[in-house]
């Protein structure tokens, strides 16, 4: 019997109102043994066990939520253990946890197979572990694909990645870069996202929806892999979470397609015939549309338009965004004629339209490769420019007092994060700064800024409309 078979209701799933007048089939031994495993391997995966995740419902202000509120409240499964090496991050390592899942499954089931002798099948439980983890992928999913929608997950393309050369970037940043190149892109990515979480959502397209997750969301856990993107553990759980959704499926497309015969879809659906059990059934679907479809999306559209988390939500400073040349530097009190050579020099000085300043000069440092993610609330701490990019340039958040024309400027790096420059600027001209004050080696600096009207040939021949320019 195929596993298919499993789960063949009494009659078509067109016809609920009859599933329960005919009579259970009976599983075979081997079969109710791999339910028991895999019950209990998906258990762990998907229903939250933490007692922390409980009590953060209760933490939030509800009066004012924040999308960095939802991303805990899609739920996780159990984390029994982490491993801090680069397999643990990006390789075989980092699926430490369902390795860990699936053997205690493996002896759960077994002592589970050597207790229960009476049960012929269990097509209520795998029912209901069915719908665990199809709502565990959309209550996890939420986050990416609003965040996609609204673009944000890969921010505006910045002024210093235009003037950073290709080979600084991590395989991750590369990756990421280019869908900030391309926004629409990133939109579309977030619609095809959605269409999966809405087709998981009903009994009737929740087959459509698991091979969706596998197609689309198993591309992106290979890319993941691929450029290190560090999500990789979280995208092949929706691949995962998919392909056990379509599973029962499988025979009966396979019968249809390839051997060409007539099937009738049995597949079997909890009933929910009393009034308590239809309740429960609405109020969960209705609690999972408010919170994870309609407050998802108000609050990362909200976001969008007001904070995208990803960059510092503090201006700059009022027309300076744009590429500089450094065309005279001092350091005590010496000029530094230019050489690429020099590792206290400034090369040149890009300014965001966001309070973020990065420069080049010929040194190199460890770089911060946790690729600027999260969510974080205070502009300081979002790394996004920063993470991921290696050789001579350097990336600083700044506050700047407009009336005292004062800078001062916070490394992003986490590896540099004590680093700080305290500079006066004056604005002689709209295309000119003068910056004096102390660098991050406690040097007295001179440094003169002109900005270049600069081209950037990757946005030439290219369609305006579907790409960004800083």
């Amino acid at each position: 019997m195929a596993i298919a078979d499993v789960f063949e209701a009494e009659v078509s799933t067109r016809r609920n109102q009859n599933i329960t007048t005919a009579p259970a089939k009976v599983w075979k031994g081997y079969e109710k043994v791999a339910f028991r495993i895999l019950f209990i391997f998906f258990f762990l995966l998907t229903v939250p066990v933490d007692p922390e995740y409980y009590t953060q419902w209760f933490n939030i202000d509800w009066t004012n939520p924040h999308i960095r509120d939802l991303g805990g409240l899609g739920g996780y499964g159990y984390r029994f253990t982490t491993i801090k090496t680069e397999s643990g991050i990006f390789g075989l390592a980092s699926y430490v946890n369902w390795g860990i899942a699936l053997l205690i499954g493996i002896a759960g089931g077994l002592v589970w197979t050597l207790i229960d002798h009476k049960a012929t099948n269990y097509r209520v439980l795998y029912y209901f572990i069915t719908v665990a983890v199809t709502y565990a992928m959309i209550t996890r999913l939420q986050g990416l694909t609003f965040s996609k929608i609204f673009p944000s997950q890969m921010p505006p393309l910045a002024e210093t990645q235009l003037n950073t050369p290709l080979g600084d970037f991590v395989a991750q940043k590369l990756y990421w870069i280019q869908l900030s190149l391309v926004p629409k892109y990133e939109v579309f990515l977030g619609f095809a996202e959605l269409l999966v979480m809405g087709l998981l959502f009903f009994r009737g397209t929740r087959a459509l929806g698991g091979a969706l997750a596998i197609a689309m969301i198993g591309n992106i856990a290979i890319s993941n892999h691929v450029y290190d993107g560090g999500v990789h553990v979280l995208a092949s759980f929706y691949a995962l979470g998919g392909a056990f959704v379509l599973w029962p499926y499988l025979r009966p497309i396979w019968n249809l397609l390839v051997n060409q015969k007539d099937e009738v879809l049995t597949i079997y659906q909890f009933p929910f015939k009393k009034p308590w059990q239809k309740a429960i059934r609405i109020g969960l679907k209705g609690f999972t549309v408010a919170i994870y479809f309609v407050l998802s999306a108000y609050l990362h559209y909200d976001n969008y338009e007001h904070d995208s988390y990803k960059v510092p939500a503090r201006s700059g400073l009022t027309n300076s965004k744009g590429f500089y040349r450094v065309t005279e530097f001092k350091v005590n009190g010496e000029v530094i004629p230019y050489s690429s050579l020099d590792s206290l020099r400034w090369q040149d000085v890009t300014f965001e339209r966001w309070s973020t300043i990065s420069y080049t000069v010929f040194n190199t440092f460890n770089i911060h490769g946790e690729a600027g993610r999260g969510k974080q609330f205070k502009d300081v701490d979002r790394t996004y420019e920063s993470a991921g990019t290696g050789g001579g340039r350097r990336h600083y958040y700044y506050e700047a007092d407009t009336v005292k024309h004062t800078l001062t400027l916070f490394n992003k790096n986490k590896k540099y994060v004590n680093e700080r420059l305290h500079l006066h600027y004056q604005r002689p001209s709209a295309t000119r700064f003068i910056l004096t004050g102390t660098d991050q080696y406690q040097n007295n600096i001179y440094v003169v800024l002109d900005k270049q009207d600069k081209k950037y040939p990757l946005y030439e021949g290219r369609h305006a409309a579907l790409t960004y320019q800083p």
